[in-house]
């Protein structure tokens, strides 16, 4: 089979992470052309920092949004670098204006992501400016220097955005649908699957929904910075991709549902072909889900797969055969028929996908997109300015290492300890998880970059050989910055060793502090995470489960509010949706995060396993609801029913975090007598709701000894 060449370019111009790095590889390209001419090899290997710091301090943005961030970087960045050459010179009053600054930045970083970013930015410039301050010829030279390299980055940035303005859009929309790919090819193992199978693949749904609100958020940011910007109609492409958008939200419902207590499926309807069938829809779904990701993502016409439709059909005859050998119960009947029916809407979703790319297709009134409510500047600082701030506890720890860090470069005249206070900056992270990952990888992208870089020093002496490998390093990194953050790290270090032998010809001089360097600021990062205010998860994780019980009282309010009427994704609605599954994500991040942490502080780990999973199953039953809200038929007595679940539901959340336990509460009051199949299965459904809601209820008894031990563990006011 020839391969198809011209189709892996295209795929690979159209990666994320390849397409972010040919930016940054363009701009080194400029400076290398500079360097050639000019002869200034110096002069050129500061400017590439500049661009470098300038490419991470980058976030996505409209035309206009990006000038402006742009403008907030240079300013930041002059300023970082100038303060640094300024007080450089004397130590003690460098440390002081080191820790000021780094507590400043990160508190600055609270405000949002592009704050958060440029933030960082700005410390890794100061860095920068501190590799070279003892050498430069005056104050303003380096501060220039680096912010023309970032100014330079953002010029090719701009232009490059100004050509493709819905480049990263398509990507970010394409990852969505790749992990409503994923998401769907694990839900095909519960077909079949016994009871403790069934857990575990309701605790790997939970992990796999992290990623995919995840990359629904982030496509939701980038669509709100272009419709922001634009003060007449949208563009068609734009408006194409808003509605691609929405239909991966009513999908993602539609994949999050459960019908059924899935284990149970293969003892009741005994009848292999029914469950196999149920599997490979899934399974071909998920491939649709796929080829619609990839068709976003290098703008070729989606072709949705008929054979789908066949596969539906085949399922239906089977389920209508076997019941009529089998005569299944009305009780398991109805919520096979109304599974089928969904899997069908999701394949009809699909099907209009391919409309949806058609511009003209695309006319009409826009929903709208729900925006952050604007706060302050000043009083969101002001909610951050106490301990229980994980950004705060963050700002303290990143400044106290940097100033030791310092400290100990001055002790011991380390020529090259700067690179202890970049490996802090990079490898401490918030969270004892997060470091603990950050730290090994660093260790591993160091030790690898090492070990390649002293033969290419000794293959590749010339100048000219050196600055290749120095322009394809950059590029190497930032193709995997984002995804393999060893990789990423291995590509810098073999940067570093060119730029620095570039720089004073001690490329091979600088392997062992290097190494060194890197160890001890993994050490450092470490110590500061585990020893100074430590987030472990155990403290975190009761509120986390309220937080998410609460959002799953006010989703079921929000469907039961809209059954039987006319199919709507209204703005209210698709907020308590989106909320459900934030904190849902949340709460399975943690968990996540608890995996990794000590033993000893791995604390109720079975009791929060159970909860975060049953947290998860009473999401995916509410899903099921939402799915079908449109067809279901009321039933009597829902009102007090939903008033039930939901004072049910906000009682867990109560003891969960630390609320006396109330008396024994009264069971669901669900009716026994349904007319309609569509009553049927509200009916089954909120009984399944309230049986999980009850044993959340029990469980959240248990937890008040999580609350309490959290209680017992926080740090006492003076």
């Amino acid at each position: 089979m020839p391969v198809e060449y011209s189709g892996l370019l295209r795929r690979l111009l159209t990666d994320s992470h390849v397409y972010f790095a040919l930016k940054v590889l363009i701009a080194i390209l400029g400076l290398l052309a500079i360097a050639l001419v000019v002869g200034d090899i110096q002069l050129t290997v500061r400017l590439s920092l500049g661009v470098v710091a300038g490419a991470i301090a980058e976030t996505d943005d409209s035309l206009w949004g990006r000038v402006k961030n742009l403008t907030m970087t240079l300013s930041c960045f002059l300023f970082a670098s100038l303060c640094v050459q300024y007080l450089f010179p004397t130590p003690w009053l460098f440390a002081l204006g080191l820790a000021g600054s780094t507590f400043l930045f990160v508190m600055v970083g609270a405000l949002g992501q592009r704050y958060a970013t440029i933030s960082f930015g700005s410390l890794l410039i100061a860095i920068y400016t501190m590799l070279g301050a003892a050498k430069a010829p005056d104050l303003f030279y380096q501060p220039l220097v680096l912010t023309a390299g970032a100014l330079w980055y953002g010029v090719v940035s701009l232009i490059w955005l100004w050509l493709l303005p819905y480049k990263t859009l398509h990507e970010q929309l394409a990852q969505s649908y790749f992990a409503l790919s994923r998401y769907l090819r694990e839900k095909s193992r519960f077909f079949p699957a016994d009871e403790h199978g069934a857990q575990a693949i309701r605790h790997n749904l939970a992990q796999l929904n992290i990623q995919l609100v995840g990359s629904l958020n982030l496509t939701k940011t980038a669509l709100n910075a272009r419709l922001h910007s634009q003060r007449r109609q949208p563009a068609p492409e734009l408006t194409g991709l808003l509605r691609l958008y929405l239909l991966a939200l009513e999908m993602h419902e539609r994949a999050t549902s459960s019908h059924y207590p899935y284990s149970q499926l293969e003892a009741e309807l005994k009848q292999g072909l029914v469950i196999d069938g149920f599997q490979e829809v899934l399974l071909q779904l998920a491939e649709a889900c796929q080829q619609l990701g990839y068709a976003i993502l290098v703008h070729s016409p989606y072709r949705h797969p008929k054979r789908i439709r066949w596969a539906l059909e085949a399922l239906g005859d089977q389920l209508e055969f076997t019941h009529l050998k089998q005569h299944y119960p009305k009780s398991l009947l109805t919520p096979m028929k109304f599974l089928r029916r969904n899997l069908a809407s999701i394949n009809q979703l699909l099907t209009s996908a391919e409309e949806l790319q058609n511009p003209s297709a695309t006319q009409g009134s826009l929903p709208p997109l729900a925006r952050p409510p604007h706060i302050p500047l000043l009083t969101q600082l002001r909610q951050h300015l106490s301990l229980d701030s994980m950004v705060f506890r963050h700002a303290l720890r990143l400044s106290l290492g940097l100033v030791v860090g310092y400290g100990i470069l001055q002790a011991f005249h380390l020529d090259k300890g700067y690179w202890i206070l970049l490996t802090v900056l990079f490898v401490c992270q918030p969270s004892y998880s997060a470091t603990r990952r950050r730290l090994m990888q660093r260790m591993l992208g160091t030790f690898a970059g090492l070990l390649v870089g002293v033969p290419i020093l000794w293959l590749l002496p010339t100048l000219h050989g050196q600055l290749v490998v120095m322009g394809l390093a950059a590029f190497l990194f930032f193709t995997q910055v984002r995804s393999n953050y060893s990789a990423a790290v291995c590509f810098i270090t073999l940067y570093v060793l060119m730029a620095f032998n570039l720089l004073d010809g001690i490329g091979f001089a600088i392997l062992g502090p290097r190494l060194l360097d890197t160890l001890l600021g993994c050490l450092l990062s470490y110590a500061l995470v585990a020893w100074l205010w430590p987030d472990w998860q155990y403290k975190r994780l009761p509120q986390l489960i309220a937080n998410s019980l609460s959002a799953n009282a006010r989703y079921l309010e929000a469907v039961l509010a809209s059954l039987h009427l006319r199919r709507d994704e209204s703005l209210d609605y698709r907020i308590a949706r989106k909320n459900a599954h934030l904190a849902d994500s949340e709460l399975a991040m943690a968990w996540q995060s608890m995996l990794v942490e000590p033993q000893r502080r791995r604390r109720f780990l079975d009791l929060c396993f159970t909860l975060t999973w049953r947290n998860h199953a009473l999401l995916s039953y509410i899903s099921a609801l939402g799915a079908h809200r449109d067809q279901l038929e009321p039933i009597p007595g829902l009102s007090q029913i939903s008033r039930h679940l939901s004072h049910t539901l906000a009682l867990a959340a109560g003891q969960l975090a630390g609320d006396d336990p109330l008396a024994e509460q009264a069971s669901c009051p669900l009716p026994t007598q349904e007319s309609t199949e569509e009553q049927l299965m509200l009916s089954q459904q909120l009984n399944l709701i309230s049986q999980l809601a009850d044993e959340l209820l029990a469980l959240a008894n248990q937890s008040r000894l999580l609350a309490a031990s959290q209680d017992a563990t926080m740090p006492t006011p003076s």
